[in-house]
């Protein structure tokens, strides 16, 4: 009896972490995520992104083709020089969480030394090939909050007195729920459509009650004249967390509703692609369930084992009575 409780004890603690690890990303097919454009060139002096300055960046887009609600995806790409030789690889998540379909993203792969084939920056000069494709995307049961938009003309973009390429505008939620940690993400090309930058901004507000409106700003992440004068388009891709009923939102450190650029370094208040933490968490629980599982069976053996050892004390055999004395 009491093995049967062990085991339905064991069961019990199996079932939640089994769970657990199926929500809520589920890996997904790569397909469902194509690679639309993507562009590099060499980090400049006012790096914010790359590692290094004179890193090699490839910054791009990817599109959600499927049918399914992505959670993320991520990208990786390889170097070539002129004999067709990869010097270089990289690798890194798009910059876009729960994008619904038809829903596009960009990408930012800094290729540091580290990973290269030399151990420093004396290949970047060589490149003349970037290959990225698509390596590993995990759908989301999370559908992405629709009620955030741009009102028409709400957004400007406009080469400044400096030669940067400023898109600045207005986030307005005209859902019924409130949002939290709203974002943006904002995607520029080139006359082609090919993508040369990128910006994330610094979370805009903690949370955003429906008909609430909070502004932002965004230039290059990598900003130099040259890449501003190739700008001719952009897109803006809005993020943000669901907040529920229960929980009250904690403002990142610096966050405020005036205009935020590119980050300043806090990593406090900086979005970023999901991280695998969530996995991470569930992966230690299913550890600790299976080790459990362990325990319970070594005790279970070292408890037959101890049985086994132990014999019954002999059963003592009673002595004959003696017999009456003949008379």
């Amino acid at each position: 009896m009491k093995r049967i409780v062990v085991l339905l004890l064991v069961v019990a603690l199996i079932l939640p972490a089994l769970s657990l690890l199926s929500a809520p990303s589920v890996k997904a097919d790569v397909s469902e995520a194509k690679v639309l454009s993507y562009s590099w060139y060499i980090a400049p002096s006012s790096t914010v992104q790359a590692r290094y300055i004179g890193d090699l960046v490839a910054v791009g887009e990817i599109q959600n083709v499927g049918s399914n609600v992505i959670s993320y995806v991520v990208v990786s790409g390889s170097a070539y020089n002129s004999s067709v030789t990869a010097v270089a690889s990289s690798e890194g998540q798009v910059f876009g969480n729960n994008l619904a379909p038809g829903q596009k993203a960009p990408f930012y792969l800094d290729f540091t030394p580290e990973n290269s084939v030399t151990q420093d920056q004396s290949w970047v000069t060589s490149v003349n090939n970037v290959t990225i494709y698509v390596v590993y995307v995990a759908d989301s049961t999370q559908s992405p909050y629709s009620g955030l938009a741009i009102p028409t003309g709400g957004s400007i973009g406009a080469q400044g007195s400096t030669g940067t390429y400023t898109v600045t505008g207005t986030i307005q939620n005209n859902g019924g729920q409130t949002t939290g940690n709203v974002w943006a993400v904002t995607t520029f090309y080139d006359a082609s459509g090919t993508v040369v930058a990128f910006n994330y901004t610094n979370y805009l507000a903690s949370s955003l009650a429906p008909g609430q409106p909070v502004q932002f700003a965004a230039t290059p992440i990598d900003n130099t004249a040259q890449l501003s004068s190739k700008i001719a388009n952009y897109s803006v891709l809005i993020q943000s967390m669901p907040l529920t009923s229960s929980a009250t939102p904690t403002p990142p450190v610096g966050t405020s509703n005036t205009p935020s650029s590119s980050p300043t370094g806090s990593t406090q208040n900086t979005p970023s692609p999901t991280s695998n933490t969530s996995t991470l968490t569930n992966i230690g629980i299913f550890a600790i369930v299976i080790l459990l599982v362990v325990i319970v069976a070594l005790l279970i053996q070292r408890s037959r084992r101890t049985k086994s050892q132990v014999q019954p004390a002999p059963t003592p055999t009673p002595s004959p009575s003696p017999e009456p004395p003949s008379p």
